[in-house]
Formats: structure tokens, sequence, C-alpha cells
């Protein structure tokens, strides 16, 4: 399989076309996915059906998205495949995240009892011109002092949207996951050791600090991931795919003026039977 480390020397291009891929290659993509966060594949021409079966070939896809069947209509392409964007559909709804504005640095279903380690990001079309970037949080956590570390392992935080934190979600309650707080400090299954800080999403301190210590630590935290040193900025065509590890990468969408026309495909997976 012919892949380059890109020059930032953490994220990964792949040079292959993926619905080709055979189920072992597939499985190294998953493991190369866990140790370098973000693979690019450029100029890929793929089905929904495609899709589908490049990533339940690595893993279980997550099923149940929306609140409520309306919802559930109103982003989902068919089980597994929500649209990104804000072209209307048959009556006349915008996809998931369709507005123009940013959508500020987060993972994908941080507050939820089972959460997916990878995500799906392909650009059908409309793409041109628009950015995401990536955080690395494990080259973040590496830079920190070794005391800072060691306070860091024992803290743990509820996740999840507060009103408003996207324009998508002002319209829902909030949803802070108490029942399954988070560790800070996460190590992955290729032993990559790291932040687990989608700040956007990382509500509130549960355990290992007192509140008025979480506020300080968040918001010096977020000053040090954010610096250009750990981030990939992703300048997307239509046709590329993104696969991300969602444990120890945190991404965010810049405002973009041509979602009307911006189609992509999301869909949020596992890697369980790649190991």
């Amino acid at each position: 399989m012919k892949s380059s480390l890109d020059s930032n020397g953490w994220t990964l291009t792949i040079n292959e076309d993926i619905k080709t891929l055979s189920t072992e290659q597939l499985y190294e993509v998953a493991k190369l996915c866990n140790r370098h966060f973000v693979a690019i594949f450029r100029d890929q021409h793929l089905t929904l059906a495609d899709q589908m079966k490049v990533a339940s070939s690595i893993g279980t896809v997550k099923m149940d998205h929306g609140r409520d069947e309306a919802e559930r209509e109103r982003i989902l392409l068919e089980p597994g495949i929500i649209r990104v964007t804000g072209e209307l559909n048959s009556k006349g709804e915008k996809g998931l995240f369709g507005h123009d504005e940013e959508l500020d640095w987060h993972t994908h279903h941080a507050n939820a009892k089972k959460r997916f380690p990878f995500v799906w990001l392909y650009s059908v079309k409309g793409s041109t011109g628009s950015r995401t970037s990536w955080i690395n949080q494990e080259m973040a956590f590496n830079d920190l002092s070794v005391n800072m570390q060691k306070e860091l392992e024992g803290i743990k935080y509820a996740s999840g949207y507060k009103v408003g934190s996207f324009s998508d979600m002002a319209v829902a309650k909030e949803k802070i996951n108490y029942d399954n707080p988070i560790n800070l400090v996460h190590t992955n299954i290729e032993g990559k050791k790291g932040l687990y800080f989608p700040f956007q999403q990382a509500y509130d301190v549960v355990e290992g600090a007192t509140k008025e210590q979480w506020k300080e630590l968040h918001n010096f935290l977020k000053g040090h991931c954010t610096q250009e040193k750990y981030i990939y900025h992703h300048e997307w065509e239509d046709k590329d795919l993104v696969i991300s590890e969602q444990w120890l990468s945190i991404h965010k969408r810049w405002q973009f003026d041509g979602m009307k026309e911006r189609l992509l495909h999301r869909i949020a997976f596992d890697y369980d039977k790649a190991y």
C-alpha cells in the first residue's frame, strides 16, 4: 500500500483507491489511522454502497443517528451515512451542520455512551475553498511538563454540548453526560497517549480538580493545544476522503459561504474488525 507522511510529520496521505483495497489492507488503514490520527485519500470516486462497504469492513458503523424520525429523515442519506450540507432536501431542509458559520473544535459524539473512534468525511461536491483543521493532542500532551502530565492523568470530566455551542445545536437542550465521565488523558489501542480534550465539549470536571482549577486548566489547555505547530489544515478538494481518529485528535470546520453547494458524507465507525 502506497502512503507518505505529510510535511508536518504526523498526518498520512494514502495513495490508493480505497474501494479496491483488500480486507487486510483496510485493517492496516485502521492501524495507520490510530497511529497518525488523520489519513487522507485524494481523488476517490465512491458510491454510497462503496462507502458503507469499506467502513463496515473495518468495524461496526454507527446507525442510531438523530433524536427522532424527523431528524433522521433530514440528515440521513441511508442508515449510517449522514449528509453534511446546506443543500435543501425535498422538504426544504438542510442537512447536518448546513449553516455557513464555523464549527469550533470538537469530536463527534463526545457525550454519547458509545463513542465511535473513527469519522469518515467524504467530499462529494462543492468543497473546493473550504477548510477543516485537526489538532494532534498527542504532540500537545508530550510538550507539557512531566509534573503537569501526571496532574492531568487524575482528571475526569463530563462531556456534552452547551446550548448554542454549535449553531445547529442551539435548538437542543443541554446534553451533558455525567453518567460516563471521560479521562482527560487517553491511551489509544496503538499505545498513543495524549489528551482527549475536545474543549468545546469538555463541560464540567467531575474528578481530580476543583471547578475553579478546571476553569483555569481549561483555558490554559485550549491555548496550548491551538498552537499552530499542532494543527493540520486540510484544504478540501472534491472527492477527498479523510478518516480521522476521534480520541487524540479534534477538528474544526472554518466558516465557508458555499454550504448550499457543499456536500460531505459522514460515517462514524469502529475498528473492532481490524484488531
